[in-house]
């Protein structure tokens, strides 16, 4: 050293060649750097050579530091570098070595500076090292021989930025100096093709490394293009062709996941099969070792591929070859091998997708003992990884391999496998790191698999512990700082290993993932401890939840278990609606955003089932209506073989059996036993016992309910008893079997009332006292078992009970209704005060039971119905006792009565109610209320209880002239909501104003039940609509008293022009009343047998009248006849007429003068008007048409409101005659006896096939009288169908003439059969549903028509006597007040010309 020292201090300079070789011989020495710096420091600092020097003595660490890794020298290098650089300015050499030089200095510092990078990891050295090769770049030009070099390296410290700051503009830089290093190797391609091609290769890695991190897919086109370019100059033998073959495979393996191209998946396949074949036919050089390796990365990569392709295609044979390819990658792996755990872990996954798509379980055992292999290479030492990394993988693969025990104890149910789970996850949990980013998810693994072992062993410890795992993962959550993605920096492209998971428990680890566990921890919690705080708990994080979900796929999920958590809270307390209601606002707010996604039967589902259960608390009749609503579209959405089908089946079945307790229509409770049976049939097919038992019950409900409605009434009650003992056969001991032996005991009820036997009764009382037995304190279903034991306690009373049965069921009673101390607006509530009323009453208390049922009659949180039901049993009572109450009774059933019918939605269903409900109602109210004298008040009663259809009807037609002058706007909205209301109510067309319209494609029988849906919800809106505007007008001025019960003053200005008859046919009494425009009525006792007689009366006429039709019509002889229609008119002259002509006679009315009959029941459809003492030749000796003349009315509110609009005499007057001469031959006979007496400008006449429905509505607008001379057709069963029959069969209704809204009707002359008749064997005869009845409520002020078949023969004969009179004093004075008179005379004169009585007496007069 010394020698060199001193030769390097003469003065003769020694070339840089030997200098070089000096410091290059020191690279052995030990102490380098000392020994260089010694050295170096010898040379005179104006050596000129002494910066080649430092560059040859940098280069010499660096090659040290290459070898040993000792980082002093790579320090020591850079900074000879530097000190090199900065003596190379001002440097007297030429310009040109100069640059020379420095670009070789920056070129090796930038070199150095990656080199100690790579080393320490620090990026401010690749920041320097990136400015040094711009420089050497920059100071440099491509014809340099060091300008390629500088590129390569500038390109690979910039992609290093690239990992390190992902800026675009560094990415952009490596790719554009690449681009320059492809296209200066293309100049050089002749010599060295292989450069090009890694050049490209390169390119295409630079590329994929932008791409990965902007997602440019222009990008993954370009490297793709890159990949093939590299391959196409590569030589086939080269041993760089199955690592390019590889590059290439996943650029297309990324276009496929970015396109979702299938050609482009196909090419990443070929592409590593043939780097495959490439390395197993020995075409590249490479050795045995090396080419295991490459083929066992290949195989697992080309594995992955095909899982990817399967997961696409769902092709098996992708998937069974994909395990074939990892099964081959682990054979070549050497048992040492770092990759071996991996590989074992991914053959594990490929088989467990193996077991889902074929469900064999050696599969499943395949990929746990693969897996259990992983875990003990790991274990065991064979593996050469660090502690670390070992147990990270141990963490990984015990975690994993408790999902697979898992999967399988869900499949076959073995304890040790829930318990190997648990055990392994636990054991995941002690390898990994407290700050491992994975801990979270692995902590809510072990929280899963201990809620199974809880749901599986029930022991609470579990529970508790999956709850604090929970909560171990939430805490780790708030407090995780989730560390950046690890660099990868010695590999420049992504790898083919599949990120390959066992994750079957949650895939992706979230906080709202574990919060959803921890809510339904909490929910298992609260069915084992029924801890209010668990509760309150579970329910802030599903709104949390649904909160931080907004927008995301997860929310409706969330808000689905929201609202399950909600009607949890319900459940707890019914009483308090807010959590349902909150539940129900979050899904119809959620129901718009989903549109027509599978998602929309989900809330479809959760919407029908909340709004039913509302229903059943509350009994708002919008709640049933949307559940129906939503369980019609959910059935119309999803096929019959979906699951939830057959739940909203079940639901929707008990939906449209609570709508028909409300309306009882037949058509609900037949589809309630429909869907029942549908929901039956699909539970017992999936052997879900829990749902078997639901469908069960409501089908047993169903058909007792539907029992009342078939013509085996027992048969159908049998039935359900059958269905209700398998309820309670297959109701675990466990669940809520007490509302299985409730069902079955009523049921049981039912079966012995129908068969009047009290002794089996017993079994029934039986049955519900273990059902209470079992129910819990406080729980609301005791409420309902106590209500039915209270009701059979009762009835057995009725059936027959001793004293102490008398005793027990107050008793009873008395606990019901205290039980309803915690839901005192409970709707069955007044069923049970209805009981304890009727055990007090058969206990002989009858003041309490009074005191009692007044209290439930005026419970208006009960549904009508049912307060109405509980007033006539009041009502019924106390008459049959003759209690002081007794008329207070009937005055509030009719009054509940009309309630009613305001909530019955179609004029069809009131019609059906008041046939089941009300045939004596009005009759007993007047009877009683004439026992105590109050006439007035009987008067009233049988106007209230009578007609009500058609009061209702004339009801949406009052006269509004005097609102209009005191608030017009008020009383346009009252026409506009009655109008519509008339027309929802007698429509038989769906198109109804805020009706929404059918959809084309469904079905005419689910169409009806759409239709009958909107109309039940229209309806209802309307009326709430109607309440509200007749309440505001009740406020006015004048009005306090609008639109309610006519008062006695008022309906006596009925009998303004002459007294009416009311005749009350009652079993308890019968009575006429004549009624008097000034004094107090009138009465006059009848015989109390009149009711029988009437009922004998109304038989005979029907026999009478098919007798005599035989004979006119038929042609067949007569015959001798025990009684005939003069022995009908006899009876009812002596036993009615001949009083009320004594009396009419006594109160000095005048003989020839007029009288109006008002009869009840099934008295109207006998003639009073001819009641009389006939001879065999059927002439008059004593009788009523010798005495009066008879009109008849059916209510004293029309015959008042005829008079209002009567138009005054002498005013135009236009007749319309309408007529069927093909079926009847005497009407052409008796249209032209109306051409001779009628003008032709005021007849019009439309006979045959002119008589159209349509066109008769048309003309009836215009002409004020109608002359019909046609078939009429009576249906008892829906009355609103009776009416004309005109051309083709067609029939002109009752809707249709109410519908038709005559402005100017005057007179109408039915010549029809039965026109005026009521069906004498109608079940609602105080509806009197008539032609001539509609015709009055349509506007005609007087209506001329039969009681019974007329002649054809006397149409001609009446026509023309009628309107002879009518006309009498010229056409321009005829007054439709003298129709009454015209009547009269006419069939005088019919029976002055011997026409037997049955054929005149049919005509009658109705209205004014």
């Amino acid at each position: 050293m010394l020698t060199l020292a001193q030769d390097l201090s003469g003065d003769t300079p020694h070339s840089i060649n030997d200098l070089v070789q000096m410091i290059w011989d020191l690279r052995d020495t030990q102490g380098l750097g000392c020994d260089i710096n010694e050295t170096l420091t010898l040379l005179h600092p104006d050596y000129p050579l002494l910066p080649q020097a430092l560059i040859s003595a940098a280069l010499t660490l660096t090659s040290r530091f290459e070898e040993s890794g000792n980082i002093a020298d790579i320090d020591d290098s850079i900074t000879y570098l530097e000190r090199s650089l900065s003596l190379q300015v001002g440097c007297a050499q030429e310009e040109q070595d100069t640059i020379g030089i420095a670009v070789e200095t920056l070129s090796l510092l930038g070199h150095a500076l990656f080199q100690r990078f790579m080393h320490s990891k620090n990026f401010e050295d690749i920041d320097a090292a990136t400015e040094h090769h711009r420089m050497a770049l920059t100071l440099s030009s491509p014809e340099d021989p060091m300008y390629l070099q500088n590129l390569s390296q500038l390109v690979d410290v910039l992609r290093l930025r690239i990992f390190k700051h992902r800026r675009k503009e560094d990415g952009d830089e490596a790719i554009r100096w690449q681009r320059e290093v492809v296209s200066l190797s293309q100049t050089e391609s002749e010599e060295d093709e292989g450069g090009l091609a890694e050049s490209l290769n390169v390119l295409g890695d630079l590329l994929m490394l932008r791409y990965q991190t902007f997602s440019l897919v222009v990008d993954l086109e370009e490297a793709t293009e890159s990949y093939e370019n590299a391959l196409a100059v590569l030589p086939d033998n080269s041993e760089m062709r199955p690592q390019y073959l590889k590059h290439l495979a996943v650029s297309l393996q990324k276009t496929f996941e970015a396109k979702g191209q299938a050609e482009d998946l196909s090419g990443a396949t070929d592409r590593l099969r043939e780097a495959i074949v490439c390395l197993s036919s020995g075409t590249v050089p490479l050795d045995e070792d090396e080419t295991q390796g490459y083929m066992a990365e290949f195989l697992n990569g080309l594995g992955y591929l095909l899982m990817l392709r399967y997961q696409t295609f769902s092709l098996v044979v992708d998937l069974e070859e994909a395990t074939e390819s990892y099964g081959k990658a682990l054979a070549l792996l050497p048992d040492n091998s770092e990759m071996r755990p991996r590989y074992l872990k991914h053959l594990a996954v490929s088989l467990q997708e193996t077991l889902k798509a074929k469900g064999q379980a050696k599969d499943l055992n395949g990929a746990i003992n693969h897996l259990r292999e992983a875990i003990v290479c790991l274990s065991d030492g064979t593996v050469p990884f660090d502690e670390d990394e070992t147990q990270g993988y141990l963490a990984e693969f015990l975690n994993g391999l408790g999902d697979l025990l898992i999967l399988r104890y869900r499949k076959v149910r073995q304890a040790v496998d829930l318990e190997e789970a648990t055990e392994s996850y636990g054991k995941a949990l002690v390898f990994l790191s407290d700050d491992s980013k994975m801990r979270p998810q692995y902590l809510r693994n072990l929280a899963v698999s201990l809620q199974e072992t809880f749901e599986a062993k029930s022991q609470i410890e579990d529970l508790n512990a999956a709850i604090d795992r929970v909560r171990e993962a939430l805490a780790c959550l708030s407090g995780r700082n989730v560390p950046p993605a690890e660099l990868i920096l010695n590999e420049h492209l992504t790898s083919l290993a599949m990120p390959l998971s066992f994750a079957l428990l949650t895939t992706v680890f979230t906080v709202s993932g574990s919060k959803r566990q921890m809510a339904s921890c909490l929910d298992a919690q609260l069915q084992w401890s029924d801890r209010r705080e668990d509760l309150e708990e579970a329910l802030k994080i599903r709104r949390e939840l649904v909160a931080l979900t907004e927008g995301m796929a997860e929310h409706r999920t969330d808000l689905r278990y929201l609202v399950h958590s909600l009607h949890s809270q319900w459940r707890r307390d019914p009483g308090q609606l807010s959590a349902l209601d909150e539940g129900m606002k979050e899904l119809r707010d959620v129901l718009p955003a989903i549109g027509h996604s599978p998602d929309r039967t989900e809330v479809l589902y959760e919407l029908g089932v909340s709004s039913y259960n509302r229903y059943q608390r509350h009994s708002a009749p919008e709640d049933l209506e949307e559940s129906i609503k939503y369980f019609r579209e959910l059935a119309a959405l999803i096929p019959p073989s979906r699951g939830h089908f057959q739940h909203a089946n079940e639901t929707l079945a008990g939906a449209l059996l609570s709508r028909f307790l409300l309306f009882r229509r037949i058509e609900d409770i037949d589809d309630a036993v429909g869907y029942a049976r549908e929901a039956v049939a699909f539970a017992r097919s999936c052997y879900s016992r829990d749902h078997l038992v639901t469908c069960l019950s409501v089908l047993g409900t169903c058909l007792e309910l539907r029992s009342d409605r078939i013509l085996c009434k027992l048969d159908g009650i049998e039935e359900a008893i059958t269905v209700r003992r398998e309820v309670v056969s297959l109701s675990p001991p466990a669940s809520d079997i007490w509302i299985a032996l409730r069902q079955l005991a009523v049921s049981i009820l039912k079966r012995h009332v129908e068969l009047k036997q009290p002794e089996g009764i017993e079994e029934a009382i039986v049955l519900l006292r273990k059902s209470l037995a079992l129910i819990p304190a406080g729980h609301p279903d005791k409420l309902m078992s106590l209500s039915a034991l209270a009701t059979v306690a009762v009835t057995r009373c009725q059936l027959g009970g001793g004293i102490e049965y008398r005793k027990e069921a107050l008793e009873i009673c008395r606990e019901s209704v205290a039980a309803y101390d915690r839901f005192p607006s409970d709707k069955d509530y007044c069923l049970a005060v209805s009981n304890l009323a009727e055990a007090c009453w058969i206990n002989g208390d009858e003041e309490e039971a009074v005191t009692l049922y007044e209290q439930a009659v005026n419970l208006h949180y009960a549904t009508p119905h049912y307060r109405f039901i509980t007033a006539t049993r009041w009502a019924d009572l106390t008459r049959q006792a003759g209690h002081s109450s007794s008329l207070r009774a009937h005055m509030k059933a009719l009054e509940l009565l009309d309630w009613c019918l305001t909530s019955t939605p179609t004029i069809d269903l009131q019609h059906q109610f008041l046939t089941q409900n009300t045939s004596t109602l009005a009759t007993n109210a007047a009877s009683c209320a004439i026992e105590k004298g109050e006439l007035g008040i009987a008067v009233q009663a049988l106007e209230q209880g009578r007609a009500l259809l058609w009061s209702r009807m004339r009801g949406y037609r009052h006269p509004i002239e005097k609102l209009q002058e005191l608030d017009a706007g008020l009383a346009e909205q009252f026409k506009g909501v009655c109008q519509q209301l008339e027309r929802l109510n007698v429509s038989s067309e769906y198109k109804v104003l805020g009706v929404p319209p059918i959809p084309i494609s469904i079905t005419p029988q689910a169409a009806h039940e759409l239709e009958f849906d909107a109309k039940v919800t229209n309806n209802r809106e309307l009326l709430d609509d109607y309440e509200r505007i007749v309440s505001e007008i009740r406020q006015l001025d004048g009005f306090t008293s609008f639109l309610q019960a006519t008062p006695f003053p008022s309906l006596q200005e009925a009998a303004s022009g002459g007294p009416i008859i009311l005749v009350n046919v009652n079993g308890h009494r019968s009575d006429a009343m004549i009624l008097r425009a000034t004094k107090t009525p009138f009465l006059v006792p009848l015989p109390k047998s009149l009711s029988a007689t009437v009922d004998k009366l109304s038989s005979r006429l029907l026999v009478v009248d098919r007798a005599n039709r035989n004979e006119d019509r038929k042609g067949i002889s007569r015959q001798p006849k025990q009684f005939d229609m003069s022995n009908i008119l006899q009876i009812l002259w002596k036993e009615v007429c001949q009083p009320i002509a004594l009396a009419l006679q006594g109160m000095g009315h005048p003989e020839g003068s007029r009288v109006w009959w008002c009869p009840v029941g099934r008295l109207g459809a006998l003639p009073l008007h001819a009641a009389g003492i006939y001879n065999d030749k059927g002439i008059l000796t004593e009788g009523f048409p010798d005495l009066y003349v008879s009109s008849y009315t059916p209510t004293l509110s029309s015959l008042i409101a005829s008079r209002e609009t009567a138009v005054s005499a002498g005013s135009e007057t236009r007749l319309l005659a309408v007529g069927q001469s093909n079926s009847l031959p005497k009407v052409k006979d008796e249209f032209s006896k109306l051409e001779i007496l009628f003008p032709s400008k005021s007849l019009k006449i439309r006979d045959g096939e002119k008589a159209e429905t349509d066109t008769v509505l048309c003309h009836l607008q215009d002409h004020p009288w109608v002359h019909f001379a046609c078939h009429g057709s009576l249906d008892a069963s829906s009355p609103f169908k009776s009416g004309f029959v005109l051309h083709n069969n067609k029939k002109l209704t009752l809707r249709d003439i109410m519908q038709a809204r005559l402005p100017n009707a005057e007179l109408a002359f039915l010549a029809a059969c039965h026109s005026a008749a009521m069906e004498s064997e109608s079940e609602t005869p105080d509806e009197v549903l008539t032609l001539a009845a509609a015709m009055q409520f349509c506007g005609f002020r007087s209506i001329v028509g039969t009681l019974w078949t007329m002649s054809d023969n006397d149409g001609p004969v009446l026509a023309e006597k009628f309107y002879t009179h009518m006309l009498r004093n010229g056409f321009d004075k005829m007054d439709v007040c003298d129709s009454a008179e015209a009547v009269h005379l006419a069939t005088k004169s019919m029976r002055e010309a011997g026409v037997p009585p049955h054929r005149w007496t049919t005509f009658v007069h109705v209205g004014i």
